[in-house]
């Protein structure tokens, strides 16, 4: 057994120059039949890449330029927007403004009127007051001429008077 395993791990010049022509044999059987097809293959793979590089720098480069032109867009959009409430603001003011002097006019017209209206009342009472009075001293005169009065009668036609215009208004 031992002599086995001896000659497992002997070298012998006849099996290593066997297993050399073997391998050159291979080599060449490999380099004629198979390599130019594993080159092609490989570098059809190369292409493959670097085409798919290439194809990702253009995206990422039109990606870059999509994004400058969508923020450009973006900011031109916040300043009409900032412009759009300015103006409005403006307007809403210049309104409310016009709506205020408005409104302080037609309280003015309504006080000057109120106040008209009450001197008119007032005068009208006053006139219909007066001519009460003139109705009602003329009522006394006329009872005071028709009979003599003495200190009784005078202080019962002025109790009388006062009551008749306590009445009347």
């Amino acid at each position: 057994m031992e002599s086995l395993y001896q000659s497992l791990v002997a070298v012998e010049p006849v099996t290593l120059i066997a297993q050399i022509c073997n391998l050159f044999l291979q080599m060449f059987l490999f380099k004629k039949l198979l390599y130019d097809k594993v080159i092609a293959i490989l570098d059809k793979r190369r292409e493959a890449a670097d085409e798919q590089i290439t194809a990702a720098q253009s995206a990422r480069e039109e990606a870059l330029s999509i994004k400058a032109t969508y923020e450009q867009n973006m900011q031109q959009a916040k300043i009409q927007a900032d412009d759009i409430l300015s103006r409005a603001n403006k307007t809403a003011s210049a309104r409310s403004e016009e709506i205020i002097g408005q409104a302080k006019q037609e309280a003015s017209r309504i006080k000057q009127k109120a106040a008209s209206d009450i001197a008119l009342e007032k005068k009208k009472a006053i006139n219909d007051a007066k001519d009460e009075i003139s109705g009602i001293s003329m009522a006394i005169a006329e009872k005071v001429v028709e009979r003599q009065l003495n200190d009784s009668d005078q202080q019962k036609l002025v109790e009388q008077f006062i009551d008749q215009l306590g009445e009347s208004l």
